[in-house]
């Protein structure tokens, strides 16, 4: 069994130098302690030192050992951004592009949604920024006002107005 790991590793750290693999090392922490996409480990790896050749046979690696996997990053994003910081769908989607997630993996994240707990979630956002305008406010400009917030936050504009005709009508 030893035989086979030790071809099994020489296999894996041929061609890297001793700092490509002090930098792949690093590299497995930083992807070990929390889902990363291809373009945040390159970026990382740039602002340790590393070469753009360094840099692209560390991420193929990564890849290969499972470090990486954006598909499993898009879950976690998609998860964490709608639920914990309660993003709409539209600004989960444009930042997940601008890390060059793969579209495939960005649609299968944002189904993995109920709607219902996504218009939940859409609503517990309204109705906390709805509660801190001054009552005193015409309804109008207060509806604009969270019209302009949710759409800020990523929501689509249907389900806005969807939610905010129903729930936010009148006085």
């Amino acid at each position: 069994m030893s035989r086979l790991f030790f071809l099994y590793f020489c296999i894996m750290v041929q061609n890297l130098s001793e700092e490509e693999m002090s930098l792949l090392a690093r590299a497995e922490r930083y992807c070990a302690n929390e889902e990363q996409c291809r373009t945040s480990v390159r970026k990382k790896l740039c602002d340790w030192g590393a070469s753009p050749d360094a840099s692209t046979k560390i991420v193929t690696r990564l890849i290969d050992q499972g470090f990486i996997d954006e598909r499993r990053y898009a879950r976690a994003y998609v998860s964490a951004k709608l639920r914990n910081q309660k993003w709409g769908r539209l600004k989960v989607i444009y930042q997940l592009r601008s890390k060059q997630v793969p579209p495939k993996f960005i649609t299968e994240a944002l189904a993995e949604i109920p709607d219902e707990e996504y218009r939940n979630i859409l609503l517990d956002v309204a109705k906390t920024k709805w509660d801190t305008y001054s009552p005193t406010e015409p309804t109008a400009k207060r509806r604009s006002k969270l019209v302009t917030f949710l759409a800020s936050r990523g929501y689509e504009a249907p389900e806005i107005k969807a939610m905010v005709d129903e729930n936010y009508s009148g006085d």
